[in-house]
């Protein structure tokens, strides 16, 4: 039995491209399950480290093999015809200053570093942002229903196997997968895995009164970054849900339900609070309100039976609000340490001398938990402009889209976007949020192609203000897991 979708004002559904029948999927699929298998084959199965570094490097392969396509058709004037951006402009600063400092900040800041820490540096910074301009070539994917429907499904899909985890599978198990040996020999993390006989990262578990509680990680292998990505995964199933289709089935509450389980099973506190911050901004911009204050009810209900009901949680909350646990006495040192690094030294310390860049190399990181402060540390100001300065200008773009996007699909398209900035830029203030390649790729793909379509949009205002595309009525399952 079949539904229909509001009309999209779409006489046609685009043809599949490069980037959106191959490129975009391979990514979708292939980043959240890369964890998984590079410590199946490490861990599990007792591949040589260098062999698997080899096969873990595929996704940074793939980016240069399109960036290097994206250029070629250009030259030959065979790509999308965009103008260039302030937006561009902001993201080459980017890369150009830390390109800059690739080459020679050893030299030009006197300092030494273990080699390949830069390296390591420059891809978990700057790299991802070679998406950006693979996303301005592809503003087709805006106008692919694919594109919001495949990561609803991975929504689902993940989440699912959270609560699989959380009820079945053990430290132990873990540790015969190979997850340990993945962060402590492969990862060179081992400073994450501290107090525990595991040697599993230490916010696997979380204290919830007198009960250390399992927190889900799903196929990330850490809560963290499991919770990380549903920064965009979680606005675009929102935006699928709401946005998509004209009435819900029951089965579709049910797998919309089971992605919000698996998210607060990963116990992670600020991502969830953003999420659920998106999750009603996202309702509000798709003018859903009844369902946007039927969520806040929800939410409330749901808080106030779990305070009721958890054992500790009461406490759990009081100390979260109050910055009185573990984690926030963490983040308020790294932030000292990060606020002294920068003003002693403005103008940077070079490439990985912060976060998880440093520890695995060894090195003492000058500050952790939040993003801003470690380009401004690594990059120095002029980084951190630019930083901001992109999220302003892709920001500014997606809502342009969301607002007055000419078909449906690209309206919800750059609200996914949109409200993907905002909550990134929350939750940077206590997590390096880019460090979660799902995320970090997928939203500046997005967000190139967000930047394109909004000039198109502005084009074809200026040339025929007062044309009016055909509305089409399109016919989607019912359930959008099915075909």
């Amino acid at each position: 039995m079949n539904e229909a979708t509001r009309p999209l004002n779409e006489p046609t559904l685009p043809r599949k491209t490069f980037f959106s029948g191959f490129a975009l999927p391979l990514f979708s699929w292939g980043l959240p399950f890369h964890s998984l298998l590079v410590a199946l084959l490490f861990g599990g199965l007792g591949f040589s480290a260098s062999g698997v570094r080899v096969f873990a490097a595929w996704k940074e392969g793939v980016v240069l093999l399109l960036t290097g396509l994206v250029v070629v058709r250009a030259v030959l004037g065979k790509g999308p015809r965009v103008k260039v951006s302030w937006v561009d402009l902001a993201v080459g600063a980017l890369c150009l200053i830390a390109f800059g400092f690739l080459i020679g900040g050893e030299a030009w800041l006197r300092i030494e570093l273990p080699a390949g820490t830069e390296l390591y540096g420059i891809r978990d910074i700057a790299f991802f942002l070679l998406l950006y301009f693979i996303g301005r070539a592809s503003p087709e994917i805006a106008d692919d229903p694919d594109t919001l429907r495949r990561l609803y499904i991975l929504a689902v899909l993940i989440s699912a196997i959270a609560i699989v985890e959380w009820l079945l599978v053990t430290p132990e198990m873990l540790v015969v997968l190979g997850v340990a040996s993945y962060f402590q020999d492969f990862l060179n993390v081992s400073a994450f895995t501290a107090g525990n006989e595991y040697g599993l990262p230490m916010n696997y578990w979380t204290r919830i009164g007198n009960v250390e509680m399992q927190r889900a990680g799903s196929i990330f292998l850490s809560s963290q970054g499991f919770a990380v990505p549903f920064l965009i995964i979680l606005p675009a199933a929102t935006a699928w849900v709401f946005g998509a289709v004209r009435r819900r089935s029951f089965s579709m509450k049910v797998e919309y339900a089971i992605i919000w389980m698996g998210l607060l099973l990963s116990i992670t506190r600020m991502t969830i609070i953003v999420c659920a911050i998106q999750l009603f901004l996202v309702v509000l911009m798709l003018r859903r309100p009844e369902w946007a204050v039927a969520g806040m009810a929800v939410g409330v209900m749901t808080l106030v039976a779990s305070l009721l009901v958890v054992p500790g949680l009461p406490g759990f909350v009081w100390d979260t609000l109050t910055w009185q646990t573990g984690s926030s006495a963490s983040h308020l040192e790294d932030w000292g340490k990060g606020f002294d690094a920068f003003f002693s030294r403005p103008w940077g310390y070079g490439l990985g001398t912060t976060d998880q860049s440093a520890v695995r190399f060894g090195v003492d990181p000058l500050t952790a938990d939040n993003a801003y402060l470690k380009y401004a540390v690594e990059l120095g100001i002029q980084g951190l402009i630019a930083h901001v300065a992109i999220f302003v200008g892709i920001g500014t773009a997606a809502f342009r889209v969301a607002r007055h996007g000419s078909t449906n699909y690209r309206r919800m398209f750059g609200t996914v976007v949109l409200f993907t900035t905002i909550g990134v830029m929350i939750n940077a203030m206590t997590g390096v949020v880019f460090n979660a390649p799902v995320l970090s790729f997928l939203y500046f793909w997005f967000g190139g192609a967000v930047v394109t379509v909004a000039q198109r949009e502005i084009r074809q205002r200026a040339v025929a203000p007062a044309a009016v595309q055909p509305a089409i009525d399109f016919t989607l399952s019912r359930d959008p897991l099915v075909s």
